[in-house]
Formats: structure tokens, sequence, C-alpha cells
């Protein structure tokens, strides 16, 4: 059975930091030890179990109508036999709110698999251009696409990407 704890109550913190540095390049993701000083109210870091054994990792932020899931990271050597799917649907299955997502665009192999992995589980990908901006306070921006649980207008999207910018990143 697939279950969640906060990253302060997981028996498995080294796991989870190991998983997060691993899976995620270094410009796109803030570094670990800045995690511990985002709004406690907001931003979540989940590890994610089954049984007494740490499989993946989800950050993600609460904010009043929207869920921003910011990482999202199964074991190397446990992906490609449905425990991703199975995890991320359980945490959807907790959701009410709208659900979003950044995203690598499609132009690899592996990138492509990723955009193929949300969509299945019936997530959009957005149309409108999207930039992640620098977590490290330079000019190293990632080009990404924004997908979301429910279709996103021209206003919508806007409104999201002023909000991650503002609250996640620090930029606007």
């Amino acid at each position: 059975m697939i279950t969640f704890n906060t990253l302060e109550e997981s028996d498995h913190p080294h796991f989870a930091q190991d998983l997060f540095e691993e899976a995620f390049p270094e410009q796109e993701r803030p570094p670990f030890s800045s995690l511990r000083q985002r709004d406690a109210g907001k931003f979540h870091f989940l590890v994610a179990e089954n049984g007494d054994e740490p499989v993946g990792i989800l950050t993600y932020w609460n904010f009043d109508d929207l869920v921003y899931v910011e990482h999202f990271a199964i074991a190397e050597e446990l992906r490609n036999q449905g425990l991703g799917k199975a995890v991320f649907l359980n945490f959807l299955s907790q959701q009410t709110e709208q659900v979003v997502l950044e995203v690598e665009p499609p132009n690899t192999e592996e990138a492509d698999h990723r955009v193929e992995f949300y969509a299945s589980m019936g997530f959009f990908q957005n149309p409108q251009p999207y930039v992640q901006p620098s977590y490290h306070g330079d000019d190293r921006t990632v080009d990404m696409i924004i997908m979301s649980k429910y279709e996103l207008d021209d206003d919508e999207f806007d409104e999201i990407r002023h909000l991650l910018y503002h609250e996640v990143y620090g930029v606007e």
C-alpha cells in the first residue's frame, strides 16, 4: 500500500535527498538545504513509501485554488513498473483543486515519456509558452510546458504563471 510521509516524519531523509538531487538537474531544482526555509503552510515535501520501503518523492505547493506539483520522482530501479502511476494517482485522489506541473517539452525520448505519463492520467498540455525561472538567482532559465488537470485558458494560464513566478521562484 502506498503511503506518504512528510520529509520531517519519514525514516528515509537520506533517500529523499539523494533521489531529489539525482533525479533533477541542478538548474531544475533549488538547493536541498533551502527547502526547509520555504513557507511550511504552502510547501510540502513527501516521501512515498510502499510498506516500509521508500519508493519516491513528491514536492508540492498548496495555494488557494491550486496545487502545484514542483517535483515528482520514483527511484530509478523501480521505474517502468507502474509504481509511479500508482503513487501519483494516490496523490491526485487527495486533491480537489486544479493541479498543475511543469515538464520539459517533448524534445527527447525521456521528456516525451514524461509528457505521455502525465497525459495518461488526464493532464492537458497547455500550448502557452512558459519559461521556468532560475532557482539560483542567475539567468539559467529552462523552457518548459505547463500541464494541468483542467485545460487552462490564456487568462488562467497568466494567473498561474504569475503565482508560480512570485511564490515559488521569487521573481516578477
